[in-house]
């Protein structure tokens, strides 16, 4: 097996794993809506539960996301990043005239 073929297989299983937590956490979410609500309601450091949730979907989520993309072998290119940062490496001047304030 060459390491595309190798890494597109851990990417499938990877994201079978994160595609299973992300599905568990959307179920968890709709069936304790109410106690969710409830508990994040509280105050205090409560409050800091909803941005840890966020957190944690954005992470599941995103992490699956990205092992399907792989999955399917589609993969952002190296030499891609490098085009863009040579293409705006030459500085241009700035000609825009500018509001100034006399006292």
């Amino acid at each position: 097996m060459t390491t595309v073929q190798e890494r597109k297989k851990k990417a499938k299983g990877q994201a079978l794993i994160f595609g299973a937590m992300s599905a568990a956490l959307y179920a968890g979410a709709f069936v304790y809506a109410d106690s969710m609500v409830t508990l994040f309601a509280k105050g205090g450091l409560y409050t800091a539960l909803p941005i840890a949730t966020v957190f944690l979907f954005s992470y599941v989520h995103g992490n699956f996301t990205g092992y399907v993309w792989t999955a399917l072998g589609i993969e952002a290119s190296a030499k891609a990043g490098r085009v863009a940062e040579k293409a705006g490496a030459a500085k241009r001047t700035d000609s825009r005239n500018r509001a100034t304030m006399t006292a």
